[in-house]
């Protein structure tokens, strides 16, 4: 429990629920930006939907610059120099919080205001470390020490490593039907990788480029947005008759598979939070 110090910077991380789609998570981010915004001290900031930004002290110690996928984000915040403001940087920060949170919340956003630690590199202010048996126990224990964290005084910006529980589609191929319209499941395969992930197919050369620019085939998102859409898609078949792609594949929904996080090849489950409010350091 190190003393803040007086920074010129810090970061707004937001984690959306495992499967928001981008522009859910960019709205809520572009929401918390503005307000940002608003704040005196603040010079500018910038946003990061979707990616990490770039290497930071922070990025590396506590691993955001791993950070990717449609559900996660962060604001990097700049703020005018320590000579020029009467706030120190922990104090804005400090500040900024509750507003922060209160528009996570309507988003439904975990969000967390990291400021750039002053000393040795740590994974959070506090971090527990739960090891068990099984799953199901490191779970469990770790639920309870996360409402531990949640119910101490001047604890705050308190996540875990565990996944919301996120839907998974699987479109198994039916070999019977394929076999008999003369499709097989390679070229299911194709066609569904090609409408949602995309496809690439050519380069494009342009005089005035550095490099040229890949050119990817793929449906727009207003064609691929639900099941319903994908399944309608049609499937070109040797004899050149069409046969919709729900005719030919079998649904299954179940949970993707989560993250298992290791240390010294132990699996362990991590909480962690940080400190604001009457006790800050030490604790």
């Amino acid at each position: 429990m190190l003393p803040f110090d007086n920074k010129n910077e810090f970061q707004v991380i937001i984690d959306m629920p495992e499967g928001t789609p981008l522009e859910q998570t960019a709205a809520a981010t572009k929401a918390m930006a503005n307000y940002l915004r608003t704040v005196p001290e603040v010079t500018d900031v910038v946003s990061y939907v979707g990616t990490a930004g770039p290497y930071s002290f922070n990025g590396l110690v506590r691993h955001y610059f791993l950070r990717r996928g449609c559900n996660v984000s962060d604001i990097q915040v700049n703020l005018v120099g320590k000579h020029e403001r009467h706030r120190q940087s922990h104090d804005i920060a400090k500040a900024v919080r509750p507003a922060i949170q209160k528009i996570a919340g309507q988003f439904g956003a975990n969000v967390k205001v990291a400021e750039v630690p002053p000393g040795p590199p740590v994974l959070q202010t506090l971090v527990a470390e739960v090891y068990g048996p099984d799953e199901e126990t490191r779970l469990d224990i770790a639920r309870r020490v996360k409402r531990v964290f949640e119910t101490t005084e001047s604890v705050t910006d308190i996540d875990w490593y565990v996944e919301d529980d996120q839907a998974k589609i699987r479109l198994i191929p039916d070999k019977e039907k394929a076999a008999l319209s003369g499709i097989s499941a390679e070229q299911i395969a194709q066609l569904v990788s090609m409408a949602t992930l995309g496809s690439h197919r050519e380069l494009a050369h342009i005089v005035d480029a550095a490099e040229d620019v890949p050119i990817f085939l793929k449906l727009p998102d207003s064609q691929r947005s639900s099941i319903h859409d994908v399944l309608s898609m049609q499937v070109m078949s040797p004899a050149g008759n069409s046969v919709p792609l729900g005719e030919l594949v079998r649904v299954e929904n179940t949970i993707a598979d989560k993250s298992i996080y290791h240390k010294n090849l132990k699996p362990v489950v991590y909480v962690t939070g940080d400190m604001a409010g009457r006790l800050e350091s030490p604790v």
